[in-house]
């Protein structure tokens, strides 16, 4: 059986979630941290590693975040 780290489980689940909201809608680290109950800040760096490896596309928020 195949073992993933939880930073890879949370990349997965991470990507399937947005894969299935409308074209163009955008998600945040916040609003994945609460609903999948991942620690913000982990859930912030999993996103920067699917950005940075173009698996995503990321925006900056209104406030420079």
């Amino acid at each position: 059986m195949l073992k993933f780290s939880k930073k890879v489980e949370y990349a997965l689940i991470s990507m399937l979630y947005m894969a299935k909201r409308e074209d163009g809608e955008l998600t945040t680290s916040r609003e994945l941290s609460q609903h999948f109950n991942i620690p913000q800040e982990l859930a912030g760096k999993v996103l920067q590693s699917l950005a940075r490896t173009g698996c995503i596309a990321s925006v900056q928020g209104v406030k420079g975040g």
